[in-house]
């Protein structure tokens, strides 16, 4: 098994996406593990803690689905997690479709940027966040931004593996407001399964970071961004000029 339940039986952790879309790439297993995650509406995290413990203050609704939102019990928050956070993405293979939400306490430089979409080899994604500061504020649901359909004439190179690096390994046509070439190596951790993987591609100014990030909500969902590279994306005419004005990690070969 993958991934497995953790706290309360009631607690189910959706698996992190990308890694049942590359083994779905690749072979019909992802089929089996998908009936292994069947969620419908997230349960609750019952590890709460004493409100009247002076190491704990603000309260978040905690939960995890394998939809656009999930419903959850108040979690009372360590000093340390002075947001709540509800972040909701959405993959798109085909004629496929997965959604994950997840909210609960988490740390205000573990917040993600409220909008992000994204177009990867043989797969699109969006992201919707919501970070704030009051008792139970992330209760609700967020929006993710509009799909876009068709190629806005950028280009980027592309690649996805669930190794820590992958080369170029095609040109990615961008859409909508996708004006960057992104590059993550990231690691996500939810309690206590380690998946990795590498991507390339397209994505939105939001998405656009130079330097290493985590984000999510800690014991629960959190995304380790080992390496984060971004540069400007270029018109189909100007091609040949990808590579070089491409670092030489992200160079087409």
């Amino acid at each position: 098994m993958f991934w497995k339940a953790i706290a309360a039986p009631a607690m189910i952790l959706v698996p992190p996406i990308e890694y049942i879309i590359n083994i779905m790439l690749t072979s019909l297993v992802y089929f089996f593990l998908l009936l292994a995650t069947g969620v419908e509406g997230g349960g609750a995290d019952m590890d709460f803690h004493s409100s009247t413990s002076p190491d704990f203050c603000l309260q978040c609704e905690r939960c995890s689905s394998r939809n656009a939102s999930c419903t959850g019990a108040p979690s009372i928050c360590q000093k340390s997690s002075k947001n709540c956070l509800t972040v909701t993405t959405e993959y798109v293979v085909g004629n496929e479709r997965w959604v994950a939400t997840y909210k609960g306490c988490t740390k205000k430089i573990y917040c993600f940027a409220p909008s992000m979409s994204f177009t990867f080899p043989s797969q699109r994604k969006r992201r919707a966040a919501k970070c704030c500061n009051k008792d139970l504020c992330n209760r609700g649901a967020v929006k993710l931004p509009p799909m876009q359909t068709k190629p806005n004439g950028l280009l980027c190179p592309g690649c996805f593996s669930t190794h820590a690096k992958c080369k170029p390994t095609e040109t990615i046509k961008c859409h909508g407001e996708e004006n960057k070439c992104v590059y993550y190596d990231i690691t996500v951790e939810q309690g206590d399964q380690i998946y990795m993987f590498a991507k390339r591609g397209c994505g939105t100014k939001l998405a656009c970071m130079n330097k290493p990030h985590i984000g999510g909500i800690p014991g629960l969902f959190v995304e380790v961004w080992k390496s984060a590279q971004c540069i400007s994306a270029l018109s189909s005419k100007n091609l040949r000029d990808l590579n070089k004005q491409l670092v030489p990690q992200m160079a087409l070969e």
